[in-house]
């Protein structure tokens, strides 16, 4: 570390899920420090990792205890050690908002939820990635829709979580969608709706609606419940565990005589999707508060950051990655430093 080096720091319980750090500026270099394996002499356990820029993508300079002890050993995460290879760290910038690249897809299946058959899951996490899929043989009516994916069995499945229909659909791709889009508000494409006095609309991407927000549904009549099309209701309750199922959120709109929302089947493509976008809040209030009732579309959510990776599936492999297993106490450190490539004389 160089002076006048911009240093950024700070700590987190570990969830047992990626943790994404957003930044108050670019980094070239990130330290992460496991407290509880450090104190613990667990074998296999992941102590440090360090990464600069110019090092592969998830990838860190790692300690770790080859023994039931305190005795330290040291390797890279791509590397790998007991047989093994584990996620380290990564730069992120949200406003690149290229999808990953085209991976094949052998079926969807008429499960429920669907599994998407693949013999490629990189960079997929479970109850984590959104993925969009397209050029579905049979499947056209999913095709170029994005899914939450839910359980995911390594280069064999992944679930769309949040689509409760069991519909085929053939061979095709699918591609990650790495950010949300930089403006809100962001739509939410809709694969269920309840007849009720308080209808629960469930989403195929975990969604970011808030109870007191209003929303206004999109509903063509390829899905049915064409009442439910044009009506704006209020957020009372919402459910984003991101399981399998549990993403809903319940509007104040009576839909018990609504016609049943059905998604469609292939043969109705090509239609438009139905879905679901937040319209405000209380205006009237905002504007006596003075308050700008635009703020939330021109906000930029943009970020840089880093993303310390883990894997919520094989304990073993979370064990020594940078993203820790739950509960772990994780300090880290990151800095922005001048570049010095000169070759030695």
């Amino acid at each position: 570390m160089s002076d006048n080096t911009i240093i950024q720091q700070g700590t987190f319980v570990a969830t047992g899920n990626d943790v994404i750090l957003p930044l108050r500026n670019d980094v070239d270099w990130v330290k992460v420090y496991n407290l509880t394996n450090i104190a613990a002499a667990t074998q296999w356990a992941g102590l440090d990792f360090y990464w600069q820029r110019g090092m592969a993508q998830d990838d860190a300079i790692t300690s770790y205890h080859a023994a039931a002890t305190q005795a330290v050993s040291l390797s890279t995460c791509a590397t790998g050690y007991n047989g093994a290879v584990y996620r380290g760290i990564s730069l992120l910038d949200s406003s690149d908002q290229t999808l990953g690249p085209a991976i094949a897809v052998t079926n969807v299946t008429a499960a429920n939820p669907p599994l998407a058959l693949t013999a490629n899951t990189a960079n997929v996490i479970a109850n984590s990635t959104i993925i969009r899929l397209y050029s579905l043989a049979t499947g056209q009516q999913m095709s170029s829709m994005d899914f939450s994916v839910g359980a995911v069995v390594a280069n064999t499945s992944m679930a769309l979580a949040h689509m409760p229909q069991p519909l085929a659909g053939g061979a095709g791709f699918y591609r990650i969608v790495n950010y949300n889009p930089l403006y809100y508000p962001r739509r939410r494409w809709i694969t269920g709706i309840t007849n009720a006095a308080q209808a629960v609309i469930r989403t195929s991407v975990t969604h970011d609606f808030h109870v007191g927000e209003q929303v206004r549904f999109i509903v063509p009549a390829a899905f049915g419940m064409t009442q439910m099309n044009g009506l704006t209701g209020t957020v009372v309750a919402r459910n984003v565990i991101g399981t399998t199922g549990n993403n809903t959120l319940t509007v104040d709109i009576d839909s018990t005589a609504f016609t049943a929302f059905a998604f469609p089947l292939a043969a109705a493509a090509p239609f438009t999707y139905a879905y679901v976008v937040p319209v405000g809040e209380n205006t009237g209030a905002a504007l006596t508060l003075g308050t700008n009732i635009l703020d939330d579309a021109t906000v930029n959510t943009g970020f840089l950051g880093i993303r310390l990776g883990t894997d919520n599936v094989t304990a073993a492999i979370a064990l020594g990655s940078a993203g820790g297993t739950a509960n772990d106490v994780i300090r880290w450190i990151a800095g922005k430093s001048f570049a010095h490539n000169v070759v030695p004389l």
